[in-house]
């Protein structure tokens, strides 16, 4: 019962986070900028994907500033890259060239989102 009372109320009290307007956007801290962001999204994929070996990754984006989140999990802020991969599936087989998106805040990745979409549908790369 007490975990059921508890799971309850992180529920209610995240449902409470607001979504941030655009004056909240510019003043909020989006960490430092990621300089050297290339080997940070290659260092974070080479680690999370299986088989890395067979790992392709190309045309990784310029960082910039965005937040992503929602009203029951809570705001990331920090600075958006995005990367095309091609990496294995648990069959062994290579899937073919996606973006993913990565968010990267003081030099490491907070939040990665493959396919680089978010479950509202909204895509963060193209």
């Amino acid at each position: 019962m007490k975990i059921v009372i508890g799971v309850l109320a992180i529920l209610l009290l995240s449902a409470c986070v607001n979504l941030p307007g655009p004056s909240q956007e510019k003043e909020a801290d989006y960490g430092t900028f990621p300089d050297d962001y290339q080997d940070i999204a290659r260092t974070y994929l080479m680690a999370e994907l299986r088989d890395p070996p067979s790992i392709e990754i190309k045309n990784i984006s310029e960082p910039m500033k965005r937040w992503i989140g929602d009203k029951f999990t809570g705001i990331g802020y920090g600075y958006l890259v995005c990367v095309e991969v091609n990496s294995k599936n648990v069959f062994g087989n290579l899937t073919g060239f996606r973006n993913d998106a990565l968010l990267i805040r003081d030099d490491t990745v907070i939040d990665y989102i493959k396919d680089g979409e978010l479950l509202s549908g909204m895509k963060l790369c193209d």
